[in-house]
């Protein structure tokens, strides 16, 4: 779990490092999103860190056929499991930490964000399957099963960026 969060945290990072408004560029960046960031932290450990562990072991001893697992990890684990927990999870931990967890403000946020991150999960989704699906055929077909998820965490941090990146460019752009 430990391994997800450090993931989630250098990919916001370094996504927010990309796209900071400031002229002199930094890792952290000087407008850092703290608490964004500690939003992707906490997903990336739960689900990255501790539910694909399952997730994999659950494919590995479930199907035999490589593009079996790579089908069921792609097309039924991120589009139904993945992105509805980033959804619920990530806006709801950000507004809590913005305005305490079960205030109206928080609730009006979370609302705002949950708004956001969902109008973006259709282009990030096929983002997801032009990064992922090349990955896990490389997991699936040559990647001992114990070595899975650390396969998958080497490429996480890239994908953490991305996935950062790709729910916050619009939401830069409004402010702007």
């Amino acid at each position: 779990m430990a391994t997800g969060g450090a993931l989630a945290f250098a990919g916001d990072v370094i996504a927010q490092s990309l796209l900071s408004k400031e002229e002199e560029k930094s890792i952290p960046p000087k407008d850092w999103d703290v608490i964004r960031t500690n939003a992707f932290v906490v997903f990336g450990a739960l689900y990255t860190g501790g539910a694909q562990h399952f997730i994999f072991n659950y494919l590995n001893n479930s199907f035999d056929e490589p593009l079996a697992r790579l089908g069921m990890a792609q097309f039924f684990f991120i589009p139904f499991c993945y992105y509805p927990t980033f959804l619920f999870m990530t806006p709801a931990l950000r507004a809590g930490w913005e305005f305490g967890f079960g205030s109206e403000e928080a609730k009006t946020r979370q609302n705002q964000l949950f708004s956001e991150v969902a109008s973006k999960i259709p282009p990030t989704l096929l983002r997801n399957w032009c990064f992922w699906l090349p990955v896990q055929f490389v997991q699936f077909n040559y990647i001992p099963a114990e070595l899975n998820v650390t396969f998958t965490a080497a490429f996480g941090v890239i994908w953490n960026a991305i996935l950062s990146w790709s729910t916050a460019a619009g939401t830069a752009e409004k402010e702007a």
